[in-house]
């Protein structure tokens, strides 16, 4: 994996194993060996609490594949493993070449790329929504394809925000006529919208990937 201007090791607090932050935007890091969260304060580190462990999965994916976004090369740096009632998902975190951090989902199969966006226009109220809303962010027209319950099952790596496992969000994911999207974040007082768009793992040129049986 390529360094990072924001490249920092610590020692965990719990165990004393190396910790790394790679990014300059990663708040929180899951220590590898003994699950510790540490949240990072300026030059030194805390303790949280301890994340659960994730539960086995297919993915193909997993911390230190790169690949290539829109010619910008990313490293995986992050994860958050996310279950509703009718599955689960994860959520990659990546930190770009160009100084950017954005998330790689991978879903049943569907993989896309997505950034923290801000719009002018105030984001809608949770109660309002539902399959077929018609919703207009940024200047595009999106229709809001499914509404989830969602909770965190684990995490590992770095991660933009403190994040605990149980934590809970209704997840509002929207589409254009395109491959474009949007998901609307509501587990906190003020939600998060990340726009993005779909793409083909080979799209992405991933390098380091887990060797499963049946994936290409």
């Amino acid at each position: 994996m390529r360094s990072a201007p924001g490249l920092t090791t610590v020692a965990c607090p719990s165990c004393g194993a190396p910790v790394r932050f790679t990014s300059a935007q990663s708040l929180l890091a899951v220590c590898g060996y003994c699950r510790a969260t540490l949240l990072r304060r300026d030059l030194d580190v805390e303790q949280v609490g301890t994340m659960a462990a994730l539960l086995e999965d297919a993915t193909p994916l997993q911390l230190g594949v790169e690949g290539r976004w829109r010619g910008v090369h990313f490293a995986v740096v992050g994860r958050l493993q996310v279950r509703w009632a009718a599955g689960g998902w994860n959520e990659w975190y990546c930190s770009f070449d160009d100084g950017r951090a954005g998330w790689l989902a991978d879903a049943a199969g569907e993989y896309a790329v997505s950034f923290e966006t801000t719009v002018p226009e105030p984001l809608p109220d949770r109660a309002g929504l539902r399959p077929g809303v018609q919703v207009a962010l940024g200047g595009l027209a999106y229709e809001v394809t499914e509404v989830r319950e969602a909770e965190v099952v684990g995490g590992e790596g770095e991660l933009p925000f403190r994040v605990d496992s149980g934590w809970k969000s209704t997840s509002v994911d929207l589409r254009t006529a395109t491959a474009r999207f949007a998901t609307l974040d509501y587990g906190e007082d003020t939600p998060r919208l990340y726009t993005g768009e779909v793409v083909e793992p080979a799209a992405l040129d991933l390098r380091g990937l887990r060797e499963l049986d049946g994936w290409r």
